[in-house]
């Protein structure tokens, strides 16, 4: 009997996690079934369970797979660029470049919705959008420490807390683009998102952190109000 080598394991695992991720993409998290991996795979279910315990692993492996590969074109598309700024507007092209669909293939803006939506019922879901989320946040931290040992970016800023908040509005223009549907506009988008790069270049012009104040919690709810006016309308009534 031959022998079964470690190189050939990891082959037949990226395979099937390579049809999952398409199985995926195409139906969703609840619509695909192993089923459709095996069908997708060309592989028996055997095979699928022998790497993967189930739906929610073989899920998760599929995502990982598909920001492995996009991580890689990010670097590659970086490469081109000859400035921090240019490099950072190149990875907001690159944001908006994966979300759309194309003849290249489907993009992940309807995916990464469902997934939002998901997240409370779905842990493996969840659990894919917070990789998800701490990869962009750490390409977005290294990008900006680069520019601010560079000279180009302010030496003061936090990279780290400016890449969460940048990651958080990129995702904000997905939500955007599900509630506006075919009156949503990419460039339009893509331009308000550069627009804030240019408050992030700009401040290396400013020596000293800004001051700006935290403004502690003090909860207000308009549901609330509405309902606690609706209770005292009853009982006055």
């Amino acid at each position: 009997m031959p022998r079964v080598t470690a190189a050939h394991e990891q082959e037949v695992r990226e395979r099937i996690a390579g049809a999952a991720l398409r199985v995926f993409g195409d139906r969703g998290f609840h619509g695909a079934t192993i089923a459709d991996v095996v069908r997708e795979s060309g592989l028996s279910v055997g095979a699928i369970y022998t790497h993967f315990r189930g739906k929610e692993d073989l899920f998760l492996a599929a995502c990982d797979l598909a920001s492995g590969r996009g991580l890689g074109e990010l670097a590659a598309r970086l490469a081109a660029g000859t400035s921090v700024a240019e490099k950072l507007a190149i990875a907001v092209g690159f944001y908006f470049d994966t979300a759309e669909e194309t003849a290249v293939g489907p993009g992940n803006a309807e995916f990464l919705v469902q997934a939002w939506a998901q997240a409370d019922a779905e842990p493996a879901a969840r659990e894919m959008l917070l990789r998800r989320r701490e990869q962009l946040v750490m390409a977005g931290t290294f990008l900006l420490e680069e520019g601010m040992a560079r000279g180009d970016l302010a030496r003061w800023m936090d990279a780290g807390a400016v890449a969460r908040a940048y990651v958080a509005l990129l995702d904000g223009m997905l939500l955007a683009r599900a509630e506006q549907g075919d009156a949503f506009r990419r460039s339009e988008a893509e331009r308000a998102a550069r627009e804030i790069l240019t408050l992030v270049v700009a401040a290396a012009a400013v020596p000293d952190r800004p001051s700006v104040p935290a403004i502690p919690p003090n909860p207000y709810s308009i549901v609330g109000l509405e309902a606690a006016d609706s209770r005292r309308a009853r009982a006055g009534s």
